[in-house]
């Protein structure tokens, strides 16, 4: 199991479209076979931290490949919150022990 970490920032203006795109993707994210979904922001600025496991690092490299696609219908959104666009958003993934 990969534990999936998604950080980046949104633009202030556009902070309560970015909570409504938010439940969208974590409405979603369980047909992705993502769960255990969590979404934090830090405490001085619009920085936010999206935390999932997947279950493969298969699972991972499709996810964030999907998450930088402007095309997509939903992660696409993003696009227009996070200052720079997509290509800044920041991604890891921690490999979960047995």
């Amino acid at each position: 199991m990969i534990q999936m970490i998604v950080q980046y920032e949104v633009k202030q203006n556009l902070l309560s479209q970015y909570h409504e795109t938010i439940h969208k993707i974590s409405t979603m994210l369980p047909d992705f076979e993502a769960d255990m979904f969590s979404c934090s922001q830090s405490e001085d600025r619009n920085i936010f931290i999206e935390s999932f496991y997947v279950p493969t690092e298969a699972h991972y490299h499709a996810m964030k490949k999907m998450r930088l696609s402007r095309h997509h219908s939903v992660f696409g959104i993003l696009e227009d919150f996070v200052p720079g666009g997509l290509e800044r958003i920041g991604f890891m993934a921690i490999k979960q022990k047995r």
